[in-house]
């Protein structure tokens, strides 16, 4: 038999049905509920509980709350320091990436530049060996192809330059994290060869015309006189804007990566407009009545030239 003071002693034993209070104090209040009930999971093995740390004592003076405050802030800047830290090394990587894409495609737009050059050299021949032949049959008709004072020749030999780099650049931020001076000068650069190939993009439909006659005869000697002087105004049409294309590419060549490339006279051989220009300037009279045209119209322009 179980005296009662054993029994009040089991009761104060802590136990599920006698848990301890947050004060330390033995519950009690529980010690005669029914048994609990078996979760019905039980049986899946313990539940993974959350690890929840008890928060530090509050501040009880001054001292302690300015000690919490500067370990605060301190955690802070530390945290802002490390993200602008891992941020502008990730600006650096991006930089370093675009700027060797853009030296690349740089380095195959000087290639292509050279090929451009050198087929619009070939082309300017094509065309003035072709005006010769076309105005030699214009005055001896009929004449076979054998005995003609050259050969008719047409193509085309222009690449387009390449872009992606630049494009895709343009379309980011990684442009405002670069220098600006190196941005100027790449933007620059890329206007030109982009105005130039827009430029070439009106001779090929001249160049066109020019050989419509490809659709009935390969034999520019059977070419009727109307015929005859149709091609003949279209091809002179296309050596001229063949030589402003020209003009173009020797803007091109004002960066010196592109060195050594023909200048600006040289670009357009067979093109009378050099002789023209030293002319002029040797009749003085003339000359002179047209430089005076030319101020007058410069008159109204109040701002006049810019200043460097």
């Amino acid at each position: 038999m179980v005296e009662d003071s054993d029994l009040s002693a089991a009761r104060l034993v802590p136990s599920s049905d006698n848990p301890i209070t947050a004060d330390g104090v033995l519950d009690t209040r529980g010690s005669t509920a029914e048994p609990a009930q078996t979760s019905p999971t039980s049986s899946e093995g313990p539940r993974q509980m959350l690890d929840i740390h008890t928060p530090h004592e509050a501040a009880r003076s001054w001292n302690d709350f300015f000690i919490h405050l500067g370990t605060i802030t301190i955690g802070l800047l530390l945290a802002i320091g490390l993200e602008q830290s891992v941020e502008a090394w990730h600006h650096r990587q991006e930089v370093r990436e675009t700027r060797a894409a853009l030296q690349a495609e740089h380095r195959e737009n000087i290639e292509r530049f050279h090929r451009n050059v050198r087929g619009h050299l070939k082309m300017l021949a094509y065309l003035h060996s072709n005006l010769r032949v076309l105005m030699y049959l214009q005055a001896h008709p009929g004449t076979p192809e054998s005995k003609l004072p050259g050969t008719i020749l047409w193509n085309i030999f222009a690449e387009e330059p390449v872009t992606a780099a630049w494009s895709t650049a343009e379309h980011t931020n990684i442009l405002a994290l670069m220098p600006a001076e190196e941005v100027r000068a790449m933007t620059a650069d890329y206007f030109r060869l982009d105005y130039a190939w827009r430029i070439y993009q009106l001779v090929i439909p001249l160049l066109g015309q020019c050989t419509a006659y490809f659709t009935h005869t390969s034999d520019v000697s059977t070419l009727s006189p109307a015929e005859l002087a149709q091609v003949t105004e279209c091809t002179e049409q296309a050596q001229s804007m063949q030589s402003i294309y020209g003009d173009t590419l020797s803007l091109i060549a004002l960066n010196k990566d592109y060195a050594p490339a023909p200048d600006w006279w040289q670009m357009v051989p067979f093109h009378q407009m050099a002789g023209s220009a030293e002319r002029a300037k040797a009749n003085t009279e003339a000359y002179s009545q047209t430089m005076r045209d030319v101020d007058a119209a410069l008159a109204g322009d109040s701002a006049g030239s810019p200043k460097n």
